[in-house]
């Protein structure tokens, strides 16, 4: 399952390779290019776990705050309590990330309709942004580990 998941992982950082060179985002391990991988998620495609990709919008742009952040947290707890890993996906900062940390997530809660909701066709204007993930972003980034 391993060398499946490296597979799936080289094919989406060689997808992103002519955007990496333009990015200002470094590569510490985490990072394909200028897509940002949180380390938990990176774990679940190395060992083929489950992973439930989870638009950010609703953080965003569907609740006020702190309904928000706490809706998030719970939504995420109750993907680990039924044994695969959350990845919220959003950009920050002008990276795209998947799977964020307690405190994006809190970034995004807290900003609310001040970050921008976007989609796909948006993202070469973002750059430094903080942004809401809809649906339209999210689902071509994570379905290109399961087409892989």
């Amino acid at each position: 399952m391993a060398s499946s998941a490296d597979s799936r992982l080289a094919i989406l950082s060689r997808h992103f390779t002519s955007a990496a060179s333009a990015s200002k985002a470094g590569t510490d391990g985490q990072n394909l290019g200028w897509i940002k991988i949180s380390p938990e998620v990176r774990e679940a495609l190395k060992h083929g776990s489950p992973i439930v990709a989870l638009e950010s919008t609703i953080i965003s742009h569907g609740m006020p705050y702190p309904q928000n952040f706490e809706t998030a947290k719970e939504l995420e707890a109750s993907v680990k309590e039924n044994g695969a890993v959350p990845a919220t996906i959003a950009i920050l900062d002008g990276v795209p990330r998947i799977g964020l940390t307690t405190e994006e997530l809190e970034i995004l809660a807290r900003l609310g309709s001040n970050a921008r909701k976007t989609a796909s066709r948006d993202i070469a204007l973002l750059e430094g942004l903080v942004v809401g993930s809809n649906i339209f972003k999210s689902t071509p980034v994570s379905e290109q580990y399961q087409k892989q």
